[in-house]
Order: structure tokens, then sequence, then C-alpha cells
């Protein structure tokens, strides 16, 4: 082939491959954006006009090439959310009278009950009423471990029915279940850009135009036409643009599927900063969920007798503790005495009357005092004891003498004091307890824990977190609150970052949440903060590694060392080794300690 023929055919391909360059470059620029696509064009214009077609060829076959790798390799890591909208509920089996029908998803009404046979979906939020099964949650909550549920559990949207038969009443429907929620705080999350990636793309409004400003100064000061276009080509900051929104959607969509949701933004700078994490006591760090750990009988009476002169009095009562002891009687197999006239007493406890006449006391020592009952010594020691074990004291008297005490406790959660040694292991310096319950009972559990005393506030009221907080901040601490967003919603609010504690968690706190736990697992808050320091150090490489290539590339052209074709190779390649960094955050999991 002659040369005349050759320019002609490197021409051909030059225009076939750069017209959807053109395209896009035009586009840009009628939304006055300069972009890569418009130094490409110009420099492949030039190129054929100085009789260099073959470059002209090779520079746009590469920028295609490196953008159908690039589209690729962003389809792959957009995977995470295409499999959470693929795994969202299509239809629904319903109940209507004595048949069962099959209705869109979106056609369930709060209030329905929908029926969920092995491998269906569960296509609502809501309460089992009938049968029992056991369901795979992974997809909403990340938990490995199936969930038995049964009559009265809770089941949320997504979890997969991996055997049994469950009758759901519909509470959360369509858009407002837990799991079409995820998909559209996954899918709102990673178009959120942080600081780093705002501050490129304000970086490249300004950088084409000085680009090309530049590349025509080279040309003036050097008359080297190939000198200028080869220098407008290799300041394409390509990598640039690609260094943060792969690792973000990567990274954010990896930790949804473990069942962390990390808002993405500056809300994840903001959780790679923080150096404090202060807990509420009931409900996250323990179980939310007081039971029965003692029941001690005085002298002369049986814990068969204490229980159940309890549960008479307690049957009418709707504080947390009564729940409790009717829990614990119903367990023993204790039947409660009957009762009447009962006189709940805030801040004491419950008097009932038996129907012989005689009275039942079951509260504090004041209560015992108020109807007269006298503790002895012994019976006053055994309940300093059960209180210094973090109990609560309800002491139980029948007919005026006092013939037995309950302990009443919460339990930390399984995972807390593990999840706690992991937040230290991951860098947090403070790890702060914030209740309403009285010191003892705090420090009880801060013990069990692994909380420093000094760092556990007891006897707060919500506005009191709140103060607790703030002078945290003002000591220089950055802060996060783990809370449930009910009692807790100011002092999340207060926080410098705010985690949501998934199922216990209010509709309104996991949306407004900095990082949404979608299950009660503790273990995901040290996985939380390690994915979000993770996310932001990949960032920070692919930034690093983009100014590195173009700074070595430009050296090389003003040196004569590195030619258009060559240069636009090693230019492609930047591009696609930023995104494979960024898609190595698919792939990471398990717990932070034992992640590199």
């Amino acid at each position: 082939m002659n040369a005349s023929a050759f320019n002609w055919l490197m021409t051909a391909v030059a225009v076939g491959a750069g017209a959807p360059i053109a395209r896009e470059a035009w586009n840009k620029l009628r939304m006055r954006q300069f972009s890569i696509a418009l130094l490409v064009v110009l420099a492949s214009i030039g190129a054929i006009i100085i009789g260099e077609a073959w470059e002209a060829a090779v520079v746009t076959v590469l920028y295609v090439v490196g953008g159908l790798l690039e589209s690729r390799t962003l389809a792959r890591t957009r995977s995470a959310l295409k499999e959470l909208v693929d795994s969202m509920p299509r239809t629904a089996r319903v109940r209507r009278g004595d048949e069962v029908v099959e209705v869109s998803a979106y056609e369930v009404a709060r209030g329905d009950v929908v029926v969920v046979r092995p491998g269906d979906l569960v296509p609502v939020d809501g309460e089992v009423v009938a049968g029992s099964a056991s369901l795979d949650t992974s997809s909403v909550t990340g938990e490995s471990m199936p969930m038995e549920a049964g009559v009265g559990t809770q089941v949320t949207s997504g979890s997969v029915s991996l055997g049994g038969y469950l009758e759901v009443r519909a509470e959360q429907v369509g858009a407002d279940t837990t799991f079409s929620r995820l998909v559209f705080l996954v899918a709102e999350a990673g178009e959120q850009k942080p600081k780093v990636q705002r501050t490129l793309d304000r970086f490249a409004q300004w950088y084409t135009p000085t680009v090309i400003g530049a590349a025509v100064i080279v040309y003036l000061f050097s008359r080297d036409a190939h000198l200028a276009l080869t220098f407008l080509v290799i300041s394409c900051p390509g990598a640039l643009v690609a260094a943060a929104p792969v690792a973000m959607i990567a990274g954010l969509g990896a930790a949804a599927r473990r069942g962390v949701l990390i808002k993405g933004g500056e809300r994840l700078e903001r959780i790679a900063r923080i150096d404090t994490v202060a807990f509420d006591k009931t409900g996250t760090l323990t179980i939310g969920r007081p039971r029965v750990v003692a029941v001690e009988a005085f002298e002369g009476s049986s814990e068969a007798e204490v229980l159940a002169a309890a549960a008479a009095a307690e049957m009418r009562s709707e504080h947390h503790l009564a729940s409790a002891i009717l829990a614990k009687a119903e367990a023993d197999g204790v039947g409660p005495l009957a009762a009447v006239d009962w006189d709940l007493r805030p801040g004491q406890g419950v008097v009932a009357s038996t129907e012989g006449g005689e009275t039942i006391a079951v509260g504090n020592a004041a209560l015992m005092e108020a109807v007269g009952v006298v503790l002895g010594p012994e019976q006053a020691a055994a309940a300093e004891y059960r209180a210094a074990q973090g109990e609560t004291v309800a002491f139980v008297s029948l007919a005026g003498r006092a013939i037995g005490l309950i302990g009443i406790a919460d339990q930390p959660r399984t995972d807390a004091a593990q999840a706690i040694a992991a937040l230290r292991e991951e860098g947090i310096r403070r790890i702060v307890m914030l209740t309403g319950d009285n010191r003892r009972a705090a420090e009880h559990v801060g013990k069990v824990l692994g909380i420093h005393s000094e760092d556990i506030r007891a006897g707060l009221m919500p506005d009191e977190k709140v103060e607790t907080i703030r002078e945290l901040q003002a000591n220089g601490a950055r802060v996060a609150m783990v809370g449930d967003g009910i009692n807790d919603a100011p002092s999340l609010a207060t926080a410098d970052v705010s985690i949501a504690m998934g199922a216990s968690a209010t509709r309104a706190a996991m949306e407004a949440a900095d990082i949404a736990l979608m299950s009660n697992n503790l273990m995901r808050i040290p996985q939380a903060i390690a994915d979000s320091r993770r996310i932001l150090r990949v960032v920070k490489q692919n930034v690093a590694l983009a100014v590195g290539v173009v700074a070595f590339l430009l050296v090389g052209v003003l040196a004569g060392r590195v030619h258009l074709a060559s240069g636009m190779a090693v230019h492609e390649a930047s591009i696609l080794a930023v995104t494979l960094n960024g898609m190595r955050l698919l792939g990471r999991g398990g717990t932070p300690a034992s992640r590199a």
C-alpha cells in the first residue's frame, strides 16, 4: 500500500472513530462544558492537517477502546445496585376471602394479609399472623444466618422464604417498604459526590481551555505543531474524571450488600475522620427488652408465690418492667393471683388487692415504705447485691409483709463487646455510653463491654445527651452517635456523624442518618467506618495516580521522549488503572479486623 492510500485509510479510520467523539464534545460544548473529548477532536484534526493521519487514527481508536473498557468496568461496579433492583419483589400473593390471588407488589394495601410460600420474596414489611418459616434476610441486612419467623415476628420486604409457610399482615407497602427505601437510598448515595470529586469537577471546567491555550503557547514558542498536538492530548485529565466515581459506586454498593448503607458525598469524608463514638445504651448496646434474671424469695415464701403475687399486680400495668415479670411467670407456668383495684404509682410501682382483700405491692423501697412494709437488714442487703449487678430491683409484698424481690436487667447484645474492641482497632480513641438509667446499672454494662467508667454518662435526659455531645465536640472530638432515632433524635442531629440502628430505627432516622444499618448487628459499625475510610483512601490513590501520570507524560512530551500515539496509550492505560483500582472495593468483605 502506497503512502497516499495509507493516509486516506488512516483518515477514514480517524473520521469513523472520531465521529461519536465529536458528537460528545459538541453536546458538552452546547452545555458550556469543556471536555476531554474536545481535546481529542482538536488533536485529531490537527494531526490530519499536518499529514500525520495515522496518529489521528490511533488517538481516536484508543479513546473509543478506552471508553468501552471503562464502560464495561463501570457496569460491573454498578452490579451491586442492579442486584438490589433485580431482587425487588414484583408480585405478591394476597388473601382475598377464602382465595389467594397473585397481584403486583405495588397493589398490596396496608392491612392486607400476604401469603409467603417457600422460595417467595416477602413483598411487604409487616407482622406474621400465621405460620412459621426460615427467611434469608441477607439482601436487606447482610446477615448470612437465616432468621426464624413465627407468629408475632416482624419481617421485612426482600427477605426470601427458605421453607415453611407465612401469612403476613402488611404494614408498609410499595415504595414505603424497607427494601424499596434501601434501593432508593443506595442509588441516591451513589450520586452524591465527595468534596474531592466536586473539586475535580470545578477543576475540569477551567482545565480544558487552559490546556488549549497552553498548547497554542507551546506551538508559538517551538513552531512544532506535532509537539503542540501531543501536548494537547497528553494533558487530558481522563483518569482524574474517573478517579472518584468508580470507587464511590463500587465501595458504596459493596457495603450496601453487607447491610451497611453509607450515604456518600461529604458524609463519607466526615465518617472517615471521626475519633469518638457515643452509644445510647438501651436498645443499642443492650437488647432493649428487660427480662427477669432473678427471683428471690424471703423466709417463709417460695419463688412461685413471689411470681404469682407480682404477676397479679402487674397485669394492668403498662410499665416496661411489667411485661418482663409477666413473661417470666408465663414461662415458669405460674398463674397470677386473682386481683382487683389496681393502683399504679409512677416512680414507685403498683399496688393491687386480692379478692380476699389482701394488699399486693410491687415496686421500689419507697413504695414498700408508703404501704407500711418494713424491709429487714437481710432483705435490704439482698437488694443492694442485685443492684450492684446492674439489675433493677422490684420488691414484692403481700398482706403487709415483704415476700421476695425480683431482679430485672436489660442484657448487653452478644456482639457489643466485640464491636467496641473492633472500633478501638479502627483507631477510635474514645467510646462513650449515654443513658437515662442509673449509674450503677450503666457501670455494670460498661464493665462487661469494656467501656471506661469515666466515659459513662448516666441519668441523662435527652437534652443532657445533646449537651454531652457538644461538650465532647468543644474538646476537639469528632463524634459519631449511635441510636435508634426515637428519644435519641436530638443527639443524632447534634453529632458530626449519625448512625441509625436498622431494626429498631424509625424511618425518619434511617433516611436522615449518615450511616443506616439494615440490621442490629453492632459489628456493622466498625465495618462502616472501615469501609468509609477505604473508599476515601482509594479515591485519593486514584487522584494521585492520575495526576502523577499526566505530570510524567507532560515532562516526557516537552523532553521529546513521549509521542502522540504512545502518550495516548499510556493515558488510556491510566484510566483503566484507576477504574480497576476502584473495582477492588467490590470484593472487600469480612470484619474490619480481618481486612487489610
